[in-house]
């Protein structure tokens, strides 16, 4: 796929032009001079048949150039007895002939890779650049994820998923099997897992056909695959040195399983119905029942059988456990076990399941919800929610896989086009790229427990493949570029092999998603001097303009030409406009200097992990759009001002909307102190609940005689469960605030 045209840009090390090499090999000694065949005397030999098989398939369709297999060759891949070489890694030689050796078949595959892109083609002559490369990765786990159960997709597409991480050297495919959405692998003790629970009445996801992405909802809808096909996709994946982790969710996500068999879902919680939508439903495996654990461990037998690896993936997260409250079953284990709530008896669950997968010598990972109640030594844990999960866990000896949302759910759009599928939420490339992979917040000695990266693919908001492909390329290239390389280049050094290489993914059908204008606003406050320093930072290199006061940035704007300190209240807009001079988004960021800025607070109801707001000061940054979130609880905070401050003035903003389970507050009620002890009302509000569909802000302004204070109190009550008349009734709520504002 990567022709052999330099980059233009340097490395810093050294004066050499960088290759076009993606992900970049840990040495690179360029030598001077080019190997040049006629495309008819490219000759292979290899200990490994199928590198020769695998590489005549690629070279075929970029170039259309075929190898041709024989003794005296041109092109050796030799397997070597070498201890110089690491696992998985291989040296590379081009002078008068190219050599490839690995003391493993895995390191002939990833040093074939690096060849293909090495090799350039201009009509009979194959050119090869002369040059010595030594390569190893710098993580075991180099992972991509992807969900076939909200939408289900076919056997020969699994194998392209598959292409695709092999051409980029990631080895680790972690296969989302099962959800509420549909349960796609035959389990032949469990029929009706794939009669019933593999299907539902309409496409659903409604802001799929919103943006056109479907064209019917009317039909039934699914697919599973067969026991046949899956061990046919194990041994294509592993031919490839890609490992395969199945993900059987337990004990949330399980709606699609316990529509099939409802005998283990709590007798008193009602029906369930395969779900339609995004989120999460209350479908949930009782914890009470004996024959709960006696399915799930048949399930995962049948499982195992069939995917060889060292993990298994239980899922973990998202559980609501309302439903084990209410059930007798559930709460009667709960005595036996001596729970004291419904958060340790999913740990005893998690705890039961990973006893049994020990049993058969199998490693249990999860979502990093499965730390609460604590694990055994040998469970590994794969962070979401931020990066708080993956230091909790390492420092406690588990291995991690770093996944977080932000910047690695690839789901979440790219780019600002309104065309693009995905979720809303933008991660673009050079987020990936940039994002430190290994949290500095991990002691230096339990750093080697971060034993690899891995980018998410959920499916809901893309229902065919072609929208896969879009939001996988060109991210794929950043995160295998920083799961593989001991190094991270330059951001220009990556950007210009990036642009080179997109060119030849149209050859193989591939429509990659744009490079996105978006210019993201840095902001670093400086609480003590009540100032800000703002930096911009964009994937393309054109001219970033911006402006103060709110006001639209047009071409007669201010040119960023690097960061600045701001000392007072600011609406910044920033943009970079395409060459027709038209802009797809214009970022904005309020920056409000109030008297609580970088005041610290106590909140009474931890936020998520993954909705921090920034930091510990995300609800008194003074800047507007980074949101604290709480499920379920309000958000009840109380502000130290450090000392008697007069204000009169209290602001409290907060993200309604109701369709992504995000509702304003039902109520507002702000009080102040002198001493913290004895608190008075200044203002309630009482705006209830939204009905619409909506997604705005709502906030919440009051002016008092003023006052001189040291507490501020705000306690905002959450609609906790969703509505009747909304889609998850029943469902836990959220209540995001992004600033409190005191003057």
């Amino acid at each position: 796929m990567l022709t052999a045209i330099l980059a233009v840009s340097c490395s810093k090390k050294n004066d050499e032009v960088m290759l076009n090499l993606i992900p970049y090999p840990a040495e690179v000694h360029q030598q001077s001079g080019q190997l040049e065949l006629n495309t008819n005397k490219v000759s292979i030999a290899s200990d490994d048949a199928f590198i020769i098989e695998l590489l005549n398939k690629q070279l075929s369709a970029e170039h259309g150039v075929e190898l041709h297999a024989a003794n005296e060759a041109i092109i050796h891949f030799k397997l070597v007895q070498d201890a110089s070489i690491p696992s998985e890694g291989y040296r590379l030689k081009v002078d008068n002939d190219v050599l490839i050796e690995a003391t493993e078949k895995s390191g002939l595959l990833y040093g074939a890779q690096t060849l293909r892109q090495l090799l350039s083609v201009n009509g009979d002559i194959v050119t090869i650049p002369k040059v010595e490369i030594t390569d190893y990765p710098r993580f075991a786990w180099r992972g991509m994820h992807f969900d076939v159960s909200r939408h289900f997709f076919s056997v020969k597409e699994v194998k392209q998923f598959l292409d695709y991480m092999a051409m980029n050297k990631l080895n680790t495919f972690h296969w989302h099997l099962v959800d509420d959405q549909g349960w796609r692998l035959e389990i032949k003790k469990y029929p009706k897992l794939t009669e019933i629970g593999a299907w539902r009445e309409n496409v659903g996801f409604t802001a799929n056909q919103e943006k056109g992405l479907n064209k019917t909802n009317t039909e039934p809808y699914g697919g599973y695959y067969t026991q046949t096909d899956v061990r046919e996709i194990v041994a294509y994946a592993s031919e490839r040195n890609i490992t395969i982790v199945p993900e059987i969710e337990l004990p949330g996500h399980s709606a699609a399983a316990l529509v099939a068999y409802p005998e283990y879902y709590c007798n008193n919680a009602g029906e369930l119905e395969i779900w339609e939508q995004a989120g999460v439903s209350a479908g949930v495996y009782c914890a009470g029942k004996e024959s709960t654990f006696q399915f799930l461990e048949d399930v995962l037998t049948e499982t195992m059988d069939l995917f060889p690896g060292e993990f298994i993936h239980i899922g973990g997260d998202e559980t609501p456990k309302d439903t084990w409250l209410a059930c007798p079953d559930c709460r009667q284990r709960m005595k036996e076990e001596g729970a004291h709530d419904e958060h340790e008896l999913q740990s005893y669950f998690v705890h039961r399941i990973e006893k049994f997968l020990n049993k058969h010598n199998r490693r249990l990972i999860g979502w990093d919800e499965i730390l609460d109640g604590g694990l055994a030594q040998s469970a590994a844990v794969m962070s979401w929610r931020g990066v708080a999960g993956g230091i909790k866990a390492a420092e406690a000896g588990h291995d991690v896989v770093m996944t977080p949302m932000f910047p690695y759910y690839f789901n979440h759009t790219q780019n600002h086009l309104s065309s693009s599928p995905g979720h809303p939420g933008i991660s673009t490339l050079r987020d990936v790229y940039t994002f430190p992979s290994i949290p500095t917040d991990i002691s230096a000695d339990k750093r080697h427990h971060v034993i690899g990266v891995q980018a998410n693919m959920w499916s809901e908001y893309m229902p065919k493949f072609k929208h896969i492909e879009y939001n996988l390329f060109p991210r794929v290239f950043a995160i295998a570029e920083v799961a593989w390389s001991p190094e991270i280049k330059e951001w220009k050094d990556f950007y210009s092999r990036v642009n080179k290489t997109i060119p030849s993914l149209e050859k193989l059908g591939i429509k990659p998603g744009d490079i996105s204008y978006h210019v993201r606003i840095n902001v670093e406050p400086d609480y003590e001097n009540k100032s800000a320093s703002l930096e911009f930072v964009s994937e393309r290199p054109n001219t970033i303009f911006y402006t103060k006061d709110g006001s639209e940035p047009n071409k007669q704007s201010a040119v960023y030409n690097g960061a600045f300190v701001l000392n007072e209240d600011a609406h910044i807009k920033a943009c970079q406009f395409k060459e027709d001079g038209t802009t797809t988004f214009v970022s904005e960021k309020e920056i409000i200097f109030h008297k609580a800025f970088g005041r610290p607070y106590e909140l009474k109801y931890a936020h998520a992990p993954q909705y921090d707001g920034g930091g510990k000061f995300g609800l008194t940054n003074g800047f507007l759009g980074v949101e604290v979130g709480v499920e379920e609880k309000p958000i009840d905070l109380t502000i130290d001002m450090g000392e008697l401050t007069e204000i009169s003035h209290i602001n409290s903003r907060f993200k309604n909307a109701p369709m992504s389970w995000v509702f304003g507050p039902k109520k507002v009620r702000y009080e102040v102190s002198e001493d913290g002890t004895t608190y008075t009302q200044v203002a309630l509000f009482e705006p209830g609940v939204t009905k619409s569909d909506v997604n705005e802000i709502v906030q919440y302004p009051a002016e008092f005689t003023p006052v001189k204070v040291r507490y501020v109190r705000i306690i905002a009550e959450n609609v906790g469960l969703c509505p009747d008349w909304h889609p998850a009734a029943g469902g836990k709520a959220w209540l995001f605030s992004d600033e409190v504002i005191v003057k």
